[in-house]
């Protein structure tokens, strides 16, 4: 049985008497693109290691304790991986930050309303989904995680990341710039802030560390006057009639050597077009003859129908887009849509000219 196989069944389970949560299954989706990726890399000798997770405050897999002090470090687990090229994402000029538009945070997933001082936290990761905007951040070795939106009850939904861990704090906390404690693991506390930065503008942080000076300085780092692209190094400039991005995530914490880009392509919210960039150095090229052709480039479609592959990019990088289960009422035509319109960075491994 497969990763994806074991999680559908445990969902069912769980729901044997009542409705499915689509957003786990979708969640699960999601993850299943990457493994597929992951699993053809794997015949080359490595694995890009990263999972694509865009539900709605649910952590698919162990989150690695992120957030833990750099002193412990538990079994199986390892810290961030030190950047050799840190990376943020590239400024969307003329559109309004949170401190101006509050009402605009979370509504654009390919959008975020906030940034950082210069010399701030290192991003880890970021996304945008389900009217959240965050971002996992390197501060000292320990990762904070960050959550923005327009309300407070968008945030009481669900969390990620260190905040997934504590969901009763999360869900409970006041936005009046307490902190709230958890015993945590193995003795080292989970610390969490909720807090309001700007004017109709609701946050939330979480730490796992000795203290929770770290929640302090990314407050203090943090930046409302500027809106970026969350897609990083990746744009999208067709979609099929109907749709919009409905969900975004980076993964740029081990650059130059991984970066992994994931949006969601849907009508509404039900589970749509997943579109993954993936960028390993030392993967071998795997694939270099296409079955198919968009606008003149070879494309590879799979025998199950489920995913057409660009080709001719680097052999370390890939661009796919997956209209499969259990993405619902989506061709291949809405797919070639899609990736005919897709526009990767020339140098994914320099920020500054995504």
């Amino acid at each position: 049985m497969t990763d994806l196989d074991e999680r559908i069944v445990l969902t069912l389970r769980e729901h044997a008497d009542g409705s499915v949560d689509t957003d786990r299954l979708l969640a699960a989706a999601v993850g299943r693109g990457r493994t597929r990726l992951r699993r053809r890399r794997t015949a080359a000798g490595t694995a890009l290691g990263l999972v694509a997770v865009l539900g709605v405050g649910v952590a698919i897999g162990p989150m690695g304790l992120h957030g833990s002090d750099p002193d412990y470090v538990p079994p199986g687990l390892g810290r961030p991986t030190d950047a050799v090229v840190a990376a943020m994402p590239p400024r969307a000029d003329g559109v309004a930050g949170a401190a101006d538009r509050p009402d605009l945070v979370g509504a654009d997933a390919g959008l975020l309303h906030f940034g950082f001082a210069p010399n701030g936290p290192r991003y880890l990761n970021w996304s945008v989904r389900d009217g959240v905007e965050s971002a996992e951040l390197d501060v000292g070795g320990r990762t904070v995680t960050l959550e923005l939106a327009a309300s407070a009850d968008v945030l009481r939904r669900g969390a990620q990341g260190v905040l997934a861990m504590v969901p009763e704090l999360s869900r409970n906390g006041v936005f009046d710039g307490s902190v709230s404690r958890d015993d945590g693991l193995n003795g080292v506390p989970i610390w969490l802030r909720h807090w309001q930065p700007a004017p109709g503008v609701y946050a939330r942080a979480g730490v796992v560390a000795k203290d929770q000076r770290d929640l302090f300085d990314v407050a203090a780092a943090l930046r409302l006057d500027q809106a970026y692209r969350c897609g990083g190094p990746l744009r999208l400039t067709a979609l099929p009639p109907g749709t919009q991005i409905t969900g975004c995530e980076a993964w740029v914490g081990e650059l130059p050597g991984r970066l992994a880009v994931a949006l969601m392509v849907a009508r509404a919210s039900a589970p749509g077009i997943r579109v993954n960039l993936d960028h390993t150095i030392g993967v071998a090229e795997s694939r270099n003859k296409g079955n198919r052709t968009i606008g003149g480039k070879p494309v590879y479609r799979s025998p199950q129908g489920d995913y057409l592959e660009l080709l001719g990019l680097s052999g370390a990088s890939r661009l796919s887009v997956d209209f499969g289960w259990p993405a619902q009422g989506y061709t291949e035509e809405d797919a070639a849509t899609v990736l005919s319109g897709a526009q990767v960075a020339e140098h994914l491994d320099r920020p500054d000219t995504w």
